[in-house]
């Protein structure tokens, strides 16, 4: 058994986890899972949100570690369970290492939705939040056009690698702007706070702030500590976008 292919590819299956937005026990256990899978009785992993550890001794007692440093975040579910499901494959019929290290290529190079479906469920996502916060059927309207544009925001920093609380803050600033300008500078009749509660959704760190605390309850203190000040932060950068256009426009209105 060629074990230092073995450790790179049982990280590799946890940094597609932890770069996906998975939970920090998750990738652990997965890890660990696939190096038990080929009779690894030793194996080892602690992860934090930017780095995985492993380690395994083998047969002849040598131990093979293995430190790899993870800067890439992303939301992807899709590829979380794919992972989650090959792993327990393993646990059943370990696959040959070339054609584990194959599919875990594959489930990596996997494309994300297409933009036009990201838009769309953008949209929807504005458009529901506005119902459930009591909005109207103008103010759904508005909050589905402001999240179609949030979204290209999103995307569009993205490609050119922007700070994630820049991104935010930008965010924010466009939500306040559109509000403002659809409830303010249009003769609609509209409901200016549902409006910007219900387009801000699209950008509240509701599955970092549910992964920390997942965390804390799992006992990763370090992790659940540090995926909980990420999503404080990311609040109060959307916060703080948002008030500074508010502010600015105020004046502008005023």
């Amino acid at each position: 058994m060629d074990h230092q292919r073995l450790i790179k590819l049982a990280t590799l299956a946890g940094q597609i986890i932890l770069e996906s937005g998975g939970e920090i026990y998750r990738v652990e256990d997965t890890i660990t899972m696939i190096l038990r899978s080929y009779q690894v009785k030793e194996a080892e992993s602690f992860v934090t949100p930017t780095g995985i550890m492993v380690s395994l001794t083998d047969a002849e007692g040598q131990i093979v570690s293995l430190i790899r440093r993870v800067q890439k975040s992303n939301i992807d579910l899709e590829k979380i369970s794919l992972v989650n499901a090959l792993s327990r494959q393993l646990m059943a019929e370990p696959l040959p290492l070339p054609e584990l290290e194959e599919a875990l290529m594959e489930i990596s190079d996997k494309a994300p939705y297409s933009i036009p479906f990201q838009l769309l469920m953008a949209a929807i996502c504005g458009f529901s939040f506005t119902f459930l916060f009591g909005g109207s059927i103008t103010d759904a309207l508005i909050a589905l056009v402001i999240g179609i544009f949030v979204r290209l925001l999103q995307l569009g920093t993205r490609e050119i690698k922007l700070n994630g609380i820049f991104i935010n803050i930008m965010g924010g600033a466009l939500v306040a702007f559109l509000a403002t300008f659809f409830t303010h500078w249009m003769p609609l009749e509209t409901n200016f706070d549902i409006i910007i509660v219900a387009s801000i959704m699209l950008l509240v760190p509701g599955i970092a702030f549910t992964n920390a605390l997942r965390d804390i309850l799992m006992g990763d203190y370090l992790s659940g500590v540090s995926k909980g000040m990420e999503a404080f932060l990311i609040a109060v950068s959307i916060a703080i976008g948002a008030g500074t256009a508010l502010a600015m426009i105020g004046g502008v209105v005023a």
